[in-house]
């Protein structure tokens, strides 16, 4: 096993919702979760909103969200649309794909300020708020613009007209990744003792694994096991 094992949002997510499936979907991928129409509409809102911050041409379908991309634009600072970031194990910033990143992912949209800068994702479905990809997207930049003395991080609702958004200094850097720490080792953990635990939750009937792979498993999207 790598002795730095990297990891994203979307990564420890996945481990915190079920080790078992985690493993046999991320790791060892025998099990090939089936793309679903949301993560093939998602994709294409994402390029279509990274298009036009670049300038470039937004298909009509996509005219609805032409208002936001042009706030967006209109905004002081730099802007830097699909931002991929790496930081190492002890938070120094380094590549994404560099071999000695610990924690990395990208942002939509980074607005760069002297001072101040805003992290933005987009996002399709019902507003949820959670503070913990803000939190890291925020401790990330400060990673990233070590000039900055506040980073406002949000979410931008596409189709509810709606963002919220949290504020963060650089003291609360040190914080926010004294939070992590404790989640990733569980998963570094877990990787190196080879123990994936199953995790029963609301959502085994949309789990892609097979009940050959899982005695909780029922079914998937929604047809349950007889």
């Amino acid at each position: 096993m790598p002795s730095v094992i990297p990891w994203s949002w979307s990564s420890l997510q996945s481990f915190e919702t079920c080790p078992h499936r985690h493993n046999l979907t991320k790791i060892t991928k025998e099990v090939v979760e089936p793309s679903t129409q949301a993560l093939v509409d998602g994709r294409a809102v994402h390029k279509a909103m990274e298009d036009g911050l670049n300038g470039k041409p937004v298909m009509s379908y996509y005219a609805k969200y032409r208002p936001i991309i042009e706030r967006v634009r209109a905004a002081k600072g730099q802007k830097h649309p699909e931002v991929k970031w790496g930081v190492t194990s002890s938070f120094q910033r380094t590549g994404f794909f560099d071999k000695n990143v610990w924690a990395r992912g990208v942002i939509d949209v980074a607005v760069v300020g002297e001072k101040t800068g805003v992290m933005l994702d987009w996002k399709t479905g019902k507003p949820k708020i959670d503070s913990d990809q803000l939190k890291l997207f925020s401790a990330a930049a400060f990673g990233m613009y070590p000039f900055l003395r506040q980073v406002k991080a949000g979410y931008v609702w596409l189709d509810h007209d709606r963002i919220d958004v949290e504020q963060y200094q650089p003291e609360d850097v040190p914080i926010i990744w004294q939070e992590f720490i404790p989640r990733v080792q569980r998963m570094q953990i877990a990787q190196e003792r080879n123990d994936w635990p199953v995790k029963p939750s609301g959502l085994c009937g949309w789990c892609p694994v097979g009940r050959a792979k899982c005695e909780h498993w029922q079914g998937y999207n929604g047809e349950h096991r007889r």
